[in-house]
């Protein structure tokens, strides 16, 4: 009785303070808000998945992104089998759950089709993204965009292809992506020709041995030369690019060294790169048109080694909204999490909010700032 009393005060509390403007609905035409929560809102492991969408929508978020895991919807004994099953079970229902929650609320889901795939997709036939075979992921994104077509109407190919944690080996990364994107493309529009897909999902900088930069990567997934020149025939096609800018320890304006490193303060390298690929036909919209900008994860770390004042995280988070605000390529910015995770989940915490559901200064920042 004493947690309900304390669950109600707060949806209460959460109520009283999350009233939708039109200032906010005209903030949210030019560059989309979002947020994402894999753990809070998809799992529903450690807070409430109600309150937490109440909360979402009080920053005037209005799109929220999951992480589409092949293994995730798949049975156990079919995933480890080293050939594929002649039956595949897909159990969409969490996704579908998720869906209808967050459409309560006047918010729509974006998806991240990504691994582990399972044995029968892999190089090395084990669970686990060590190359995974293009002609059956761009099958699941097939299945997947028919299950949810109708509901979902953006995707993006893979998590962070440039990171070894999600895509090896690395060095032949961007080969690998390739073959993902055209074959995940082809799947999804052929079931949902209005569906948005995106290319990439990349994190900012190389980091020796786990990844590699964004650019260098781009080029090897496109098929250019550092020079930018085009040597396969056929180029890519996509509706966007997303791409996640972190900047863990310095402010937004910080210009991130290495030319092909892509941080929220160096945006204009990509910009400048994806202007490029459009123009050789290496990678550009179904119209020929150059591809926009959507920040997909970004925020910076409210506990652990890396941990930054919470007075400095709300400053650093309005500049940055600031300048992926002033970008006219940039069409959406996410806040990487909602709710702090357990340590026992893990040291990735870029939440706004303790699990006690308090309002921080912080949200109230990133509120302010995404308006």
């Amino acid at each position: 009785m004493i947690l309900r009393r304390k669950y109600l005060s707060l949806l209460a509390l959460a109520a009283s303070l999350l009233v939708f403007t039109p200032q906010q609905a005209h903030a949210a035409r030019h560059m989309e808000l979002a947020l994402q929560d894999d753990a809070v809102l998809l799992q529903k492991l450690y807070y409430n998945q109600d309150l937490a969408l109440q909360q979402i929508r009080g920053l005037g978020v209005r799109h929220i992104r999951a992480n589409l895991l092949w293994t995730r919807v798949l049975p156990s004994w079919e995933t480890n089998r080293r050939f594929q099953p002649h039956t595949l079970h897909y159990d969409w229902s969490q996704y579908d759950q998720l869906i209808d929650a967050a459409g309560r609320y006047g918010m729509q889901v974006q998806l991240t089709i990504a691994g582990p795939a399972p044995a029968w997709a892999t190089g090395n036939h084990l669970v686990g993204v060590y190359k995974p075979k293009s002609a059956k992921f761009g099958a699941f994104a097939r299945a997947a965009a028919a299950h949810f077509r109708g509901r979902v109407h953006r995707y993006s190919i893979w998590n962070e292809p440039n990171y070894v944690g999600w895509l090896k080996p690395l060095r032949s990364g961007p080969k690998v992506y390739r073959g993902l994107m055209a074959s995940g493309y082809r799947g999804i529009k052929s079931v949902d020709r209005g569906a948005q897909v995106l290319f990439g999902e990349t994190v900012p900088y190389a980091i020796k041995g786990r990844a590699t930069s964004p650019l260098w990567f781009l080029r090897g997934a496109t098929c250019v030369n550092r020079h930018w020149h085009r040597g396969c025939r056929k180029g890519l096609r996509a509706d966007g690019y997303a791409h996640h800018p972190y900047e863990f320890t310095h402010s937004p304006h910080y210009r991130y060294p290495g030319k092909n490193n892509v941080t929220i303060g160096t945006l204009g390298r990509l910009t400048k790169a994806l202007n490029r690929l459009a123009r050789n036909g290496a990678l550009r919209t179904s119209r020929g048109h150059r591809l926009n900008v959507y920040l997909t994860e970004f925020g910076y770390f409210a506990s652990g080694k890396r941990r930054i004042s919470a007075h400095r995280r709300a400053s650093y988070l309005r500049q940055a909204y600031r300048i992926a605000r002033r970008n006219p390529r940039v069409k959406q910015m996410l806040q990487y999490l909602l709710v702090s995770p357990p340590k026992a989940l893990g040291n990735f915490d870029t939440a706004l909010l303790g699990r006690n559901g308090r309002l921080t200064s912080v949200y109230h920042a990133v509120r302010k700032a995404g308006h």
